[in-house]
C-alpha cells in the first residue's frame, strides 16, 4: 500500500501534467516568457521530493526537524574523582596512636576527627592497624582501624614487622618501724586506739631495711590467685619484678607464707603498719603502663619490744 506522501506526490504530478498541458503554447505562437505556473509546480515537486527523502532516511518514530538548523546533542561529561597519590587516614572518633599494635604499647600521638594523616606503611596481615606519620611529631605510630577511613591505595606500601612489646618493672622494699614504746614521741609512733599501745606510724623514716622477706607477684586486681613470680628482698630490703608487660598486678607480702614468718614472727614479732595496718596479708595493686618502671610499693613492719 502506498504511503500518504507517495500518494500526494503522484497527485501533484498528475495535476502538474494537466496544468502544463493547458499552458502549452498553441501552434504558431512563440513565447519567450517563462511559464510561471510550471515554475511554481516544479518548486512544489522538488520540496515534496526532499521531504519524502528525509522521511525515508529517518528511523521509525524519529522526529525530523522542519527547519534548516541542525539539532545539537548535549552529551553529559562524567565527573571523575581522583584517587589520592598519597593514602590518607581519617577517623570518626578521636583515637590514640601507639608505638605498636595494641594496649601493650605506649601512646605516642593523638588522631583527632578533624584531621587527615598520611599513611606510610602497612601492618602484617590480620593486624587491624596502619602506620601513619605521627601527628604529634616523633616516630611514626600505629593507628587502629576500628573507627578509621582510608582514602587512596595502601597495597603498595611496605609492611612493617610488629615491634617488641615494651617491658617494665615493679619494685619496693620492706622496713622495720623504729617505734620505741618507752619514748614514743621521739621515734615516730602513733597510739593504737584499740590496744592503747604505741605503734609505728607507717611512714619510712630512714629505718631498718629488712632482708630475706618474700614478695609475690600476681596478675590482675587484688586479691588474685594467679601467681607469676616471687622475689626475696636483698641486703637493702628491696625486691623487684622485671620484664613485665603493661597490665594490672597485685604485689603481696604474706606474714605466714614463703617462710616470712621465720623472720617477721620468730625474730621480731609484731604487726604490719603499712600499707594495711594490722593485716597479716599485705597487698599493693598496680596498673603498669607500657614500658613503665615504677617503685615505692613498700611494706612496713612494727616489731614488738624485747
Amino acid at each position: 500500500m502506498l504511503s500518504l506522501n507517495k500518494k500526494l506526490l503522484f497527485s501533484v504530478l498528475a495535476l502538474a501534467l494537466a496544468t502544463l498541458a493547458c499552458g502549452l503554447p498553441t501552434p504558431g505562437t512563440n513565447s519567450t516568457e517563462p511559464n510561471s505556473v510550471a515554475t511554481q509546480l516544479a518548486a512544489t515537486i522538488a520540496a515534496l521530493q526532499q521531504e519524502q527523502a528525509a522521511t525515508v532516511a529517518a528511523p521509525p518514530n524519529a522526529i525530523v526537524p522542519t527547519n534548516t538548523q541542525a539539532a545539537v546533542a548535549t552529551v553529559a561529561t562524567p565527573v571523575l574523582t581522583a584517587t589520592p597519590s598519597i593514602p590518607m587516614l581519617s577517623v570518626s572518633i578521636n583515637t590514640n596512636c601507639r608505638s605498636g599494635p595494641g594496649l601493650k604499647y605506649p601512646i605516642t600521638g593523638s588522631i583527632v576527627t578533624n584531621g587527615s594523616f598520611e599513611v606510610v606503611a602497612q601492618a602484617p596481615s590480620s593486624t587491624p592497624y596502619l602506620i601513619i606519620r605521627n601527628p604529634d611529631g616523633g616516630a611514626d605510630c600505629w593507628a587502629w582501624l576500628e573507627h578509621a577511613t582510608v582514602a587512596g591505595l595502601v597495597s603498595n606500601l611496605p609492611i612493617l614487622p610488629i615491634p617488641p612489646i615494651p617491658l617494665g618493672s615493679i619494685s619496693g622494699f620492706v622496713w622495720v618501724e623504729d617505734c620505741d614504746d618507752v619514748n614514743p614521741a621521739n621515734t615516730g609512733c602513733i597510739n593504737n586506739t584499740n590496744s592503747g599501745f604505741p605503734e609505728g606510724d607507717g611512714a619510712f623514716n630512714n629505718e631498718l631495711l629488712l632482708q630475706g622477706i618474700n614478695a609475690e607477684l600476681f596478675t590482675g586486681k587484688c586479691p588474685s590467685t594467679t601467681s607469676m613470680a616471687t622475689s626475696l628482698t636483698n641486703a637493702n630490703g628491696s625486691y623487684k619484678f622485671n620484664n613485665l608487660e603493661a597490665g594490672t598486678y597485685c604485689v603481696v607480702v604474706d606474714t605466714f607464707n614463703h617462710g616470712n614468718d621465720t623472720i617477721l614472727i620468730q625474730q621480731f614479732g609484731g604487726i604490719f603498719t603499712f600499707p594495711n595496718r594490722a593485716n597479716a596479708l599485705q597487698t599493693h595493686q598496680i596498673d603498669l603502663l607500657p614500658g613503665q618502671h615504677i617503685s615505692g610499693f613498700n611494706f612496713g613492719w612494727d616489731d614488738f619490744e624485747q
